[in-house]
C-alpha cells in the first residue's frame, strides 16, 4: 500500500543531525532500503515527506523505528488510496 509518511526532527535531534554529517547519509540509507516515489524536504522546518509503498506490517514497523531513532519523533503515516478510473 502506498503511504506518505511524514517526519520532523526535535530541537536536540536536529542539533545532534547538522553537528555530525547532517541528515544526508540516513536519507541516503532510506532511499536505498525503501525506494521512496518521492521525497520533500522543508530545510527550514527540519521537516521531511516522502510517498513510499509499504506492503507489509514489518515494512511499515522498520521504517517507523528508523525515523523515531533519527528524528527523536514518532513518523505520521497516512494512507494513500487510489482513485477508480
Amino acid at each position: 500500500m502506498l503511504y506518505m509518511v511524514e517526519t520532523w526532527a526535535t530541537i536536540e535531534s536536529g542539533d545532534t543531525i547538522d553537528s555530525g554529517d547532517g541528515p544526508g547519509p540516513f536519507f541516503a540509507k532510506i532511499v536505498d532500503r525503501f525506494r521512496p516515489q518521492a521525497i520533500y524536504g522543508n530545510p527550514t522546518r527540519r521537516h521531511i515527506f516522502m510517498v513510499v509503498e509499504l506492503n507489509s506490517p514489518a515494512d511499515i514497523a522498520e521504517l517507523m523505528y528508523a525515523l523515531t531513532w533519527f528524528a527523536g519523533n514518532e513518523p505520521r503515516f497516512t494512507p494513500i488510496h487510489s482513485c477508480p478510473n
